[in-house]
């Protein structure tokens, strides 16, 4: 794509009040991003409105764009795709509302790879962040690329785990390319730059602005062509993005927990709404059809220990135990902590305590 052509399909995206429809409004009529900023106010008005026809033709987004090529020259890894570019993602260019420009910075041709979501809460328990991590780096091994949307929680844990297998990893944010948020994941930004992908369809500087993530959501959903959800509230933001992927037309699949636990009921729900139950990487490779089913098992630990083998999947308080085994509290505390040291289980707090399966 020439600079010229590059310029125009920026101040179309950059322009405030241009959104998606917006500008998909304009491109079905005029056809090209060149052609729409060749109109006169008047003409575009009959399409947009005065408010945004002036904007356009003001030139509004002239301060974005200028920012958008002094960034584009600072790293050969920066890149800035519009919708017109043979290097858009199919997937994503399908959606009702594409982003008219993504800004990328790591390595493209991952845009071209078959692409996988793991999405979930943000205050996982143990048992969800090791799901997120090894259910990752599995499907990574197997030449999938995992997208997620870089927040705290399952999202950064996928990531993690995809950088452990193959490092092959897309995350989509709601912030300018520029901003790193939230703070916590900053070696994680730095990571996923350097070994994947960083999407932006943001312009340089943006904060985040709470509406910024559900318009991320549909990125996420809009690359893959399966999504999986480990563990969500019924409420939750990943429950925005898994309806999302369903109205796509895309794969949803989710793993159950316990019943007990707040951060299953999301997955319970698309579960019982026809999503896929997922026990093991074997589930998702069948639905997705993508390779002969392998033996990859990642929830089952066999263990002689008493304790762990008198806990089920739900956290259990230190009287429970000691009624099981008829032994005093003090008679444990020891073994407890070394369970919780040698990662077989975590401790809830309350005196409570849950096993973690791998």
């Amino acid at each position: 794509m020439n600079t010229y052509n590059l310029r125009s399909w920026l101040t179309l995206g950059m322009t405030p009040k241009v959104g998606p429809k917006t500008a998909l409004k304009l491109l079905h009529h005029f056809k090209t991003a060149e052609n729409i900023l060749a109109q006169d106010s008047s003409t575009l008005a009959q399409f947009v409105g005065n408010t945004v026809a002036r904007l356009i033709i003001g030139n509004a987004a002239e301060k974005a764009v200028n920012d958008a090529y002094v960034w584009l020259e600072q790293d050969k890894n920066n890149n800035i795709i519009s919708l017109g570019d043979p290097a858009y993602p199919k997937e994503l260019a399908q959606i009702a509302d594409p982003p008219i420009i993504l800004f990328a910075k790591g390595d493209l041709s991952l845009l071209n790879k078959q692409k996988f979501t793991i999405i979930g809460t943000r205050h996982p328990t143990e048992q969800g962040m090791l799901n997120a991590l090894n259910f990752a780096e599995h499907l990574a091994n197997l030449n999938l690329t995992i997208v997620s949307g870089m927040a705290e929680g399952i999202d950064r844990h996928a990531h993690l785990g995809a950088l452990q297998g193959n490092g092959k990893t897309i995350g989509v944010i709601g912030t300018g390319i520029d901003r790193i948020y939230p703070a916590s994941n900053k070696d994680l930004f730095h990571k996923v730059a350097e070994s994947g992908l960083l999407l932006s369809e943001f312009a340089l500087g943006t904060t985040p602005f709470v509406g910024n993530f559900p318009r991320r959501n549909r990125i996420v959903a809009g690359l893959c062509t399966g999504c999986l959800v480990i563990e969500s509230a019924i409420d939750g933001g990943s429950m925005i993005t898994a309806n999302m992927a369903l109205e796509m037309g895309r794969e949803v699949m989710a793993i159950p927990g316990s019943i007990h636990n707040p951060v299953a009921r999301g997955c319970h729900k698309l579960i019982k709404t026809g999503a896929k139950l997922v026990e093991t990487t074997n589930d998702i490779i069948e639905e997705l059809r993508i390779a002969p089913a392998v033996n990859t098992s990642i929830v089952t630990q066999a263990t002689d220990d008493p304790i762990l083998q008198i806990m089920g999947f739900d956290a259990v308080d230190i009287d429970h135990i000691c009624n099981k085994l008829n032994v005093a509290a003090t008679e444990i505390y020891a073994n407890l902590l070394a369970l919780e040291l040698d990662g077989h289980i975590t401790n809830c707090g309350n005196g409570k305590y849950q096993r973690i399966f791998r």
